[in-house]
């Protein structure tokens, strides 16, 4: 993540960039905001038919020349383009938008970069076109950080996601909550304020609204780490003792001989890693070395490595193997995963079953029976996984894409409302409660923006490329 700073995001300035990968392909474009984008088109761009670019009707497409026009007479063609006309405020940053589609090229491309800044543009920051939307109130900074999913999608949930929220689904849900806490705010202001209207409010009924609120919260809250890690990719590790069929396992969900799958004792020597997509949720996922006591310095290298990933995951599948009785690494496993969310698969279920099930009654995870070498139960693992992340009622509707930062203070509001609940239990006057029901609101606004926090900004404009 690039290291931005909001004071060279002037919005006086006209801006351009190239809005496409520049590379050998069919078509290129550059984007102009601003005042000055329609004059500066007017001296590079030739139109085939005689025209003033600058007169022109909004959402127009006019195909011609980009022309260098040196000193005297002489002109040197550059490239053959359309250019769309955008005016003000009907565009993406409310400002006057041109786009010029040219053919694709380094060469050709950043030739007519060149022209655009030497007519006085600007090269844009990253993410700045959709800045300038934000900040003259096109989109929201929910809005905004669904644009940065959708460039960055790996899956369509997770584009589906990012579609509905760049349409406002998960401002809707923000803004409801916000208003939830304003309500409660004015209440509690006009009990403070206007003490002899005598209005009537029992605590009992602060609290369940209170409770209420914090209900809300923590299911956004649910719904936004379920998002990232469709967005991210969930870090997933397979472990179990020697020869349980972890390989196998592995080469299944890959569909392919990934790793080599022996009767030999410690085959995988160490960590494998690939990304699979499971039911739209992008799967990091780890074959990891299988020997838990090292005998050697490749080993003991091997199980060092595996004990980092293994704290860092998000998803354990621990895989036992059915047709023999449990040894002392299975017991071991089976406790380490046992605060981990963990998906249990007892794999070689083709063959007789020699398993104890009494000795998962303790472990709090989803059990999966199924044959890897048969490909039997695959359906039912990928339904597990799937299960493992979608808590909020399993929609995807019902997930949002937070920035940590936002994420953070929305976990600050929540804690919030604890006090709230805690004062009220108390009976503590409302002095204090409506004191952090303002905060909170001050908070809430920070993550739509609309309050101003050049802490959140950066960090969701930074994700942005230039040209976005």
């Amino acid at each position: 993540m690039r290291k931005i700073n909001l004071k060279d995001y002037n919005s006086k300035d006209t801006i351009a960039a190239i809005a496409t990968f520049t590379s050998k392909s069919a078509l290129g474009v550059i984007k102009i905001s601003g005042k000055k984008a329609l004059n500066i088109v007017s001296k590079i761009f030739k139109p085939t038919k005689k025209k003033d670019i600058k007169k022109v009707k909004t959402f127009t497409i006019h195909y011609g020349w980009i022309v260098d026009r040196k000193k005297g007479n002489s002109k040197t063609l550059i490239d053959e383009v359309l250019v769309s006309i955008m005016r003000s405020p009907n565009s993406y940053t409310k400002e006057d938008v041109i786009e010029i589609s040219c053919h694709g090229g380094q060469v050709s491309i950043n030739r007519i970069l060149e022209l655009i800044l030497k007519q006085g543009a600007r090269l844009a920051m990253p993410g700045e076109f959709s800045y300038r939307a934000l900040i003259n109130g096109r989109i929201d900074l929910l809005q905004a950080e669904s644009i940065a999913s959708i460039v960055d999608a790996k899956t369509n949930s997770s584009l589906n996601i990012s579609a509905s929220q760049l349409k406002g689904q998960a401002s809707s849900k923000i803004y409801t909550l916000k208003d939830q806490i304003k309500d409660l705010f004015i209440q509690t202001e006009s009990l403070i304020n206007f003490p002899e209207e005598e209005i009537e409010v029992s605590l009992d009924d602060l609290s369940q609204k209170v409770n209420k609120i914090s209900r809300t919260i923590e299911s956004v809250l649910i719904g936004s780490q379920e998002a990232r890690i469709i967005r991210q990719g969930l870090r997933c590790v397979i472990c179990g003792r020697t020869n349980v069929g972890k390989s196998t396992l592995f080469n299944r969900l890959l569909k392919e001989e990934r790793v080599i799958v022996s009767r030999i004792a410690g085959t995988t020597r160490d960590v494998v890693e690939e990304i699979i997509n499971i039911r739209g949720v992008p799967l990091r996922i780890y074959d990891t070395a299988g020997i838990l006591e090292p005998k050697d310095l490749i080993t003991r290298k091997a199980i060092a490595k595996t004990s980092k990933i293994f704290k860092e995951a998000d998803l354990v599948i621990l895989v036992l193997d059915g047709s023999r009785k449990p040894n002392k690494d299975d017991l071991f496993l089976l406790d380490k995963v046992n605060k981990k969310n963990t998906i249990l698969v007892i794999n070689k279920i083709d063959l007789p079953g020699k398993l104890d099930l009494r000795i998962l009654t303790k472990l709090k995870a989803r059990v999966v029976k199924m044959s890897a070498l048969k490909n039997i139960g695959l359906a039912a693992f990928e339904r597990a996984v799937s299960e493992s992340v979608y808590r909020v009622n399993g929609k995807e509707e019902d997930l949002i894409f937070l920035s940590h930062l936002q994420e953070k203070i929305l976990k600050d509001i929540s804690k919030d409302f604890q006090e709230i609940s805690n004062l009220i239990k108390k009976g503590y006057t409302l002095d204090f409660i409506n004191l952090i029901l303002k905060n909170s609101l001050n908070n809430i606004g920070k993550i739509t923006g609309e309050v101003f926090s050049e802490e959140v900004l950066e960090s969701i404009f930074s994700q942005f490329c230039i040209g976005k």
